[in-house]
């Protein structure tokens, strides 16, 4: 075989792995960039001190300032047949705002506004495999083309909220970091409500289980990802825990939670459960991802003495190198990786 032909057959055994090699990227793009977008939001969060956020309290509110929200009360729900459980709290805001225009929207209803105001939208609002993406989805879209404020159902105002008519965009700050998709208030066409429905194209990922993908692609997690990347950080106004009232019910809330969250399956233990054990989670993922590299540049190694033993032995006869001793000596090596962490874990058990 002449060199020519050597040539040949090396791009082709490089293009063999470079271009499952691409497609693999491809395919973890996405993965890399909620992974780099999540280290982000929590790097951006746990640096901040109080001072650094814009809070929605009525001391920021200017006296005699007018209000740049509209007086309308936004829910949602399937169909019009509201279930008992959620009538107290939906009753007890619109008592407390007898002045609001209140709206129900129902699948029907969102579905209609997405296909007639924001046609660009809908394959993407059909293709949820959740129903809970729908309903984070339409009210972000709500606020946008209407403005006013939106409350789950889960919800009971517990005091007149016009003060808070005041701020361009407004919601809650909650736990561990960020902010919460439950209550929010924004003035029609707000500027972060506009990177809000821009986003979720984007963000439609499907993330494995339920409420990582619910979380990330349209609920708080992405709403949080998304202020923490907004440049224009001033134009959005942040609830206090206290007002707020979900975690630790005062005199001062201005709510109390009913805690529906009826959409969270089996798997959301698991993801409070990293949550909690944050280290022990991030050390577990460092280790698999060394893991991985090494992994790779082994493989790499082995494919790259293998290839050149392959040329070897066409260019020059049997005094090539044999691919054989290359395969046993890498996977020795594989072997001996795989080993170590049994080995290290057995180590410290004996030592503890």
């Amino acid at each position: 075989m002449d060199m020519h032909q050597i040539s040949q057959l090396r791009w082709y055994k490089n293009w063999r792995i470079l271009v499952p090699l691409f497609l693999l990227l491809v395919f973890l793009y996405v993965y890399l960039m909620v992974g780099l977008s999540l280290a982000y939001t929590y790097f951006w969060w746990s640096f901040r001190s109080e001072g650094a956020f814009q809070w929605a309290v009525p001391e920021q509110v200017a006296q005699g300032a007018e209000p740049l929200i509209p007086p309308l009360l936004h829910q949602t729900w399937k169909d019009s047949q509201l279930p008992d459980e959620w009538k107290e709290a939906q009753r007890s805001c619109m008592d407390l705002h007898p002045g609001y225009e209140y709206k129900l929207w129902t699948d029907k209803d969102a579905e209609q506004l997405i296909a007639t105001k924001f046609p660009w939208f809908l394959k993407t609002f059909k293709s949820y495999p959740y129903g809970i993406q729908r309903a984070d989805a339409i009210r972000y879209f709500v606020l946008y083309e209407h403005g006013g404020i939106y409350l789950d159902l889960d919800v009971v105002c517990n005091k007149n909220l016009d003060y808070l008519r005041h701020f361009e965009f407004v919601a809650p700050k909650t736990y561990p970091v960020g902010v919460s998709n439950d209550i929010m208030m924004a003035k029609p066409h707000s500027d972060f409500a506009l990177r809000l429905i821009k986003q979720l194209s984007t963000w439609n990922i499907f993330l494995f289980v339920k409420y990582a993908t619910v979380m990330f692609s349209t609920g708080p997690m992405f709403m949080t990802i998304q202020y923490a990347l907004y440049a224009h950080k001033e134009r959005l106004s942040i609830l206090p825990v206290q007002l707020y009232g979900k975690y630790k019910l005062t005199s001062d809330a201005l709510f109390k939670h009913l805690h529906g969250s009826s959409w969270h399956g089996s798997d959301g233990k698991y993801i409070l459960w990293i949550d909690r054990n944050a280290m022990l989670f991030a050390s577990l993922v460092l280790l698999l991802l060394v893991s991985a590299a090494t992994g790779l540049f082994v493989f790499c190694r082995h494919r790259a003495i293998v290839r050149r033993g392959n040329v070897g032995t066409l260019g020059q006869g049997a005094g090539g190198l044999a691919p054989g001793g290359v395969a046993d000596a890498a996977r020795g090596t594989l072997y001996g990786l795989a080993a170590m962490p049994s080995a290290v874990l057995a180590r410290s058990g004996a030592g503890m």
